[in-house]
């Protein structure tokens, strides 16, 4: 079993382009569904009360959602976020004894699902971030300020780089959303899509059939 993960800023495109890939390969799609997680709410009323709450909750619901996809799946999953990514929110939100916890639990996770095999970056300025936030209406977020996004942002590339590090051989592609919302243009995304999968399918079709063997296997 291997799985892609799709990390970027709020509102880059992560979902969009998880369905419209998992479609292409014949793959399942995992998909977090925000609204669901503990804390999230809470968090966005009040930022400095419930940051290592919320974090903490994405954590544990995103290596639970890897755990179940893998559970009854031989082939590539694609995930609408990156486990690392919640990393990222904690970095920018948490006091320093509270992100130490986070990343002991998160260290913990990937012994137990590893790390993803490809990672999407998709790279969205904050000004067009903001927008698409507004443009999607979810009351939570109607609070984000332009700074949190350029931190957040930052914070993504620093915690890419460290997983550059620790996962030697992953694959990472870069791509630059900033002039189209794939979650009201899916033309786009089905084009960016089959750029992705003529630059991925070799090593996709590899790993799914790594996958399949090591299946058989057991």
């Amino acid at each position: 079993m291997a799985r892609m993960e799709i990390v970027g800023g709020i509102g880059a495109g992560k979902t969009t382009l998880a369905r419209v890939l998992a479609e292409a390969w014949g793959s399942q799609v995992v998909h977090e569904s925000v609204l669901d997680v503990p804390f999230f709410s809470k968090f966005y009323a009040a930022p400095q009360v419930y940051g290592f709450e919320k974090n903490i909750s994405f954590l544990l619901s995103h290596a639970d959602l890897i755990r179940d996809a893998e559970g009854g799946n031989e082939g590539l999953i694609v995930c609408d976020f990156a486990l690392f990514q919640d990393l990222s929110y904690t970095d920018i939100g948490c006091s320093p004894a509270d992100a130490d916890a986070v990343e002991a639990v998160y260290r913990r996770l990937v012994d137990r699902v590893g790390h993803p095999a490809l990672v999407v970056h998709l790279r969205c300025t904050p000004d067009t971030q903001l927008r698409r936030i507004v443009s999607r209406g979810r009351s939570q977020e109607t609070g984000i300020a332009r700074a949190y996004l350029v931190d957040l942002c930052a914070a993504i590339d620093r915690r890419l780089e460290q997983l550059r590090s620790d996962a030697p051989g992953l694959t990472v592609i870069e791509v630059d959303t900033d002039e189209v919302d794939y979650a009201t243009n899916p033309a786009a995304a089905d084009a960016v899509a089959r750029e992705l999968i003529g630059s991925l399918g070799a090593k996709a079709q590899m790993l799914r059939g790594r996958a399949g063997a090591a299946g058989n296997q057991a």
